[in-house]
């Protein structure tokens, strides 16, 4: 083999890679973890790991918990929303 090939393995321990165009931040722990618990008491099933890695899933998840007929679940899902859109504008969020 020569020196200048390069090696392709995947690191299985390497941190996750947010399929867009920059990795944002992450979401924000107890409101992720309580809208996973939420949305599970509704009968979805949310991964945590795909909310963290796959922006379709995660918008998805969101749209689904903002649909639902639970006014704290909608709101958890309009915070992670936000979250979501400071994260791609690079506009810091309103504390």
């Amino acid at each position: 083999m020569e020196a200048s090939a390069k090696s392709t393995s995947i690191d299985p321990f390497a941190a996750p890679r947010w399929h867009g165009a920059r990795a944002p931040e992450p979401w924000p722990d107890a409101l992720l973890e309580n809208f996973c618990l939420r949305m599970s008491s509704q009968g979805m099933c949310v991964s945590r790991a795909m909310m963290s890695c796959d922006r379709r899933y995660a918008l998805e998840q969101i749209s689904h918990g903002h649909n639902m007929a639970d006014d704290t679940l909608r709101a958890m899902a309009v915070e992670l929303f936000r979250h979501f859109v400071t994260q791609r504008s690079g506009i810091a969020g309103v504390h």
